[in-house]
């Protein structure tokens, strides 16, 4: 009886450890371990060639170009855990751009090819697909695609960004060259933007030799599923879609500025 009682016993005590931990666990693994918010400084370098080139022997205009000043700066940030993640303005921080400022960039812009500027990047690293909110010509447009493989070339040089080593990167992007730095001891493979594919999160990036973006903090605490949802306002359409809208875009730009000269030729 003795023994019968005490086996009773164990097997008592084995299963109420068995539940234990069938409970607790979910509550101890909840917490993601590969999740953060990151927020990058973003660098804007201001060019007004067009502008120049345009006006270049009227010295009012070269007086009031050299008074502007050459670049800018926003706040970006990435919230991510291991399944999402998500990069964009902190509208937080944002800051009026000086009128005088504000017209150069807009008379600039009319005097070049239209661009898309980039809103906002999603991306489910499950699917492992990823998520473009662009803004082009006035109009919204998601553009999906596939996270493709970047042909990183791994650097010997090393740095400090915030209070993590980083190791060096290369690759050449639209004939510029974009150096990052990535931090192994973040194993996530994100970054700013566009960039990542990395043995470790990208803290700073580099284009044609100067800063485009730099980390100013590092949060490794879960952000709220809210600060990562996925952007819906827009046309949906694939990069190839894309592509042949801008295509059409720039066609119809060319032919309206050489029926305008037409015009003037005519008067």
């Amino acid at each position: 009886m003795k023994k019968t009682t005490l086996f009773k016993n164990v097997t008592a005590r084995i299963t109420a450890l068995a539940v234990f931990i069938s409970v607790a666990l979910p509550t101890l693994t909840a917490q993601d371990p590969l999740a953060g918010t990151i927020t990058y400084q973003q660098v804007l370098r201001y060019s007004f060639e067009n502008i120049e080139k345009a006006h270049g022997d009227d010295q009012r205009t070269q007086d009031w170009l050299t008074s502007l000043p050459s670049e800018g700066l926003t706040v970006q940030v990435l919230n991510f855990n291991s399944k999402l993640a998500l990069f964009e303005k902190d509208d937080s921080e944002k800051e009026a751009t000086p009128p005088g400022l504000q017209r150069a960039l807009m008379y600039e812009s009319s005097l070049k090819p239209a661009s898309p500027v980039v809103q906002k990047v999603y991306y489910d690293l499950e699917k492992n697909q990823r998520l473009e909110q662009l803004e082009y010509m006035t109009r919204f447009f998601l553009v999906q695609s596939e996270i493709e493989a970047v042909a990183w070339k791994l650097g010997s040089k090393k740095k400090k960004v915030l209070e993590y080593t980083c190791m060096s990167a290369t690759v050449t992007m639209d004939d510029q060259k974009i150096v990052a730095w990535f931090s192994p001891e973040i194993p996530v493979s994100l970054g700013p933007s566009i960039f990542g594919g990395l043995p470790g999160l990208i803290l700073a990036v580099e284009r044609n030799g100067e800063t485009a973006y730099v980390a100013t903090s590092v949060n490794l605490s879960p952000p709220a599923e809210k600060s990562m949802m996925k952007p819906d306002k827009g046309s949906k359409v694939t990069q190839e879609e894309f592509k042949a809208i801008q295509g059409k875009k720039e066609k119809e730009r060319k032919e309206q500025k050489e029926n305008s000269r037409g015009e003037s030729y005519h008067r």
